[in-house]
């Protein structure tokens, strides 16, 4: 055990000088001398101390270089980037739009380390298991990479291989990521309000979900549940005997991917078609299903024969409860009839947080923006730009957004900006409201009425019979005397450590100011041994008084506070 502790810290260390490094070459020396962690930098040749001193900052923009340096660190750091970038109640929206951006395309790993992931992960080697799979991969990034291949039954299917030693990799940068964001909290007091270890803690449980495959394939499995009656949506099959955590093998998709459909000669009516459908498909998930593909750029999504939508890669997917969805439908109603209270009430409603003495400003934000929106036309209204502004709103009045809110707002976004390039005139708000009215349809519906007063009825039950036994434990307790009302303070430790600090430092001056006036009292009577005529209990007092105070004023001094 001892043995493998020292072997993460070996490698901890060999990655954080590497991060150093990285981070030196794009700029963000000053980052490093903020943190004190220029003491940290071993060996020649990699960053030198000096260097950091003559930083001067490249021309271009902070978050350009950001993303560059973590395209550079590699898969853990590419993964925190994307998460951020759907945050911006965490971060700036230049650096949101910036870190979008991240590609995770990286160059293919050996065959042989697929062969012995496989044989790993399902018993036997790919020969063994298939009849056909291509050594060659057809696409490669940071978590892992895909080949296609043959079942012995027939089917066609893409095997998407993890990595080898890439979970080695990511619980080395997450240790880093925790020692940085704690360097962080203590010394960059602009970052500290973020709380970048909670940011980390949350990152850790993201990114340990999306390396075990088989979270991935649940996902898979749901959206094929969700769907299984559609004609216009394809979601493909997984196949549980060769799926394991570092193996999925999923349905190949024949068809074209939209990157490339994009760039190819289609007549109008089919680019309407495909952008209605897929369009469609993300509306379902979010105002219907509640589960959502939370990245459906043009790379994760193929056009089939059919002008149907076919999705891949659900690693990252978004959650909506019943409560989230209605709280959605409210805040849409208030905006299209102008309600600014109806507004507030649907955000608080989503978890949204509002300081009251900001509230006011804000009220008069919204109904400036929804001013400027109103009067025009809902073809001309574009969802990928209204959106963003939106959250820059909230951001600017601090508000405290719910994480499963900005990722339905980019998703939402993302999908009106790729359908507006297959149709100029396509309208996602015209595509929403069919599905809105449904929701409201829903809630009015008598079952669901009925079944919400079920619900309330028996949490009332629950409370009517639970008050009066806690009524009379109460009372007793105060006529026997033995009512005890307890509290908790928060943040007065400090205070109560100051009292003390005060208290000691002032009961050290009474005792310095007595062995004063004691000693000179003994040197006036002149009485008991004497120095060169002087009493040697009167030269001692004083020399003992002399080194308290001297110690009393040093400690004053190094607290800064005179």
């Amino acid at each position: 055990m001892q043995l493998r502790k020292i072997g993460q810290k070996i490698r901890d260390i060999r990655r954080l000088n590497q991060i150093l490094k990285i981070l030196t070459k794009h700029g963000f020396g000053f980052a490093i001398q903020q943190l004190h962690l220029s003491e940290h930098v071993i060996g020649r040749g990699i960053i030198k101390t000096r260097v950091l001193r003559r930083f001067t900052e490249p021309q271009e923009s902070r978050s350009v270089r950001l993303r560059k340096v973590l395209e550079e660190l590699g898969p853990t750091f590419i993964k925190l980037g994307q998460i951020l970038s759907v945050r911006p109640d965490l971060i700036p929206l230049d650096l949101c739009y910036e870190l979008s951006k991240l590609q995770d395309r990286v160059p293919p790993f050996d065959y042989e380390d697929v062969r012995k992931q496989i044989k790993e992960s399902l018993g036997s080697y790919p020969d063994e298991l298939f009849s056909t799979f291509d050594p060659v991969p057809f696409a490669a990034a940071s978590l892992g990479q895909a080949h296609r291949a043959q079942l012995k039954t027939g089917e066609n299917v893409v095997v998407k291989v993890q990595r080898p030693d890439i979970r080695k990799t990511i619980e080395t940068d997450i240790d880093i990521l925790y020692s940085l964001s704690y360097l962080a909290n203590r010394y960059m007091q602009d970052v500290k309000i973020f709380d970048p270890i909670s940011i980390v803690d949350e990152f850790s449980k993201v990114i340990t979900k999306e390396i075990d495959f088989t979270y991935e394939a649940h996902n898979i499995d749901k959206f094929r549940k969700n769907f299984k009656d559609s004609t216009t949506v394809h979601i493909p099959k997984v196949f549980w005997d060769y799926t394991k955590s570092k193996v999925i093998t999923t349905e190949e998709i024949i068809g074209i991917r939209l990157n490339d459909y994009l760039s190819q000669p289609h007549s109008d009516e089919e680019k309407k078609a495909v952008a209605a459908n897929g369009a469609n498909a993300i509306l379902q998930q979010i105002f219907v299903d509640g589960f959502f593909h939370a990245d459906p750029h043009p790379g994760n999504i193929f056009i089939m024969p059919n002008n149907a939508a076919a999705f891949v890669d659900f690693g990252i997917v978004g959650r909506l409860d019943e409560d989230t969805r209605d709280a959605v439908v409210s805040l849409l109603i208030a905006v299209s009839m102008k309600n600014t209270n109806g507004i507030l009430k649907a955000l608080e409603m989503l978890g949204v947080t509002f300081d009251e003495s900001s509230v006011r400003d804000f009220k008069r934000s919204i109904s400036d923006f929804v001013e400027r929106f109103y009067d025009i036309p809902l073809k001309q209204v574009e969802i990928s730009a209204i959106l963003p502004q939106v959250v820059e709103l909230m951001s600017r009045h601090k508000l405290k957004i719910p994480p499963q809110f900005h990722i339905m707002i980019k998703t939402i976004a993302t999908i009106d900006g790729v359908a507006r390039q297959l149709d100029p005139e396509f309208n996602t708000i015209a595509h929403t409201r069919p599905f809105v009215e449904r929701l409201v349809r829903e809630r009015h519906d008598p079952k669901r009425i009925f079944k919400d007063i079920a619900l309330y009825s028996s949490e009332l039950l629950d409370i009517l019979k639970i008050i009066p036994k806690d009524a009379y434990e109460i009372v007793k307790k105060i006529k026997l005397g033995n009512l005890k009302i307890e509290f908790e303070h928060q943040g007065l430790s400090k205070l109560i450590t100051e009292m003390d600090k005060s208290s000691n430092r002032l009961s050290f001056s009474l005792v310095i100011s007595a062995l004063i006036i004691g000693s000179s009292l003994i040197i006036m009577a002149n009485k008991g041994p004497l120095i060169h005529g002087f009493p040697v209990l009167g030269i001692l007092g004083f020399i003992f008084a002399g080194l308290l105070g001297l110690g009393l004023a040093i400690g004053i001094l190094r607290s800064g506070r005179l």
